[in-house]
Order: structure tokens, then sequence, then C-alpha cells
């Protein structure tokens, strides 16, 4: 705590602002790695193994998407 403290005053914060700020860094954090898992889970129902099987996967979608608006 006095290491935070410490680090507030250098700052022109307060350790509340500290604390406030750390426990927002580590929520996106945490949300970023749900993101991760859940992407993760979903290559691997499609099958996918590799970045090179997602971007294709993304470009047929997009070539499939712009024939049917062609249409």
């Amino acid at each position: 705590m006095a290491q935070a403290e410490r680090l507030a005053v250098r700052q022109g914060r307060t350790a509340d602002e500290l604390a406030a700020d750390a426990l927002k860094r580590y929520i996106a954090h945490e949300w970023l790695n749900k993101l991760d898992r859940e992407g993760q889970e979903g290559r691997r129902r499609l099958g996918m193994k590799s970045d090179e099987d997602v971007e294709r996967l993304v470009d047929r979608a997009i070539a499939e998407s712009r024939d049917e608006q062609r249409r």
C-alpha cells in the first residue's frame, strides 16, 4: 500500500484513483481473454486450425455477400 501511495503522489493522483485504474484494466483484460477463449472455441467448432483458415472463411463470406448483393 505504501508503494501505491508513493506512486500516486509521483503521478499527482490518489491511491483510490490508482486502484480504480488498476481495476478497470483488470476487467478489460479479463473481457479480452473471454473474447479470445470464445473465438478459439468457435474456431475449433468450425474445424479451423490456423489464422489462414479463418482468413479463408472470412474471404469466402465476403465474396458470397457481394455475390448476393449483385443479384
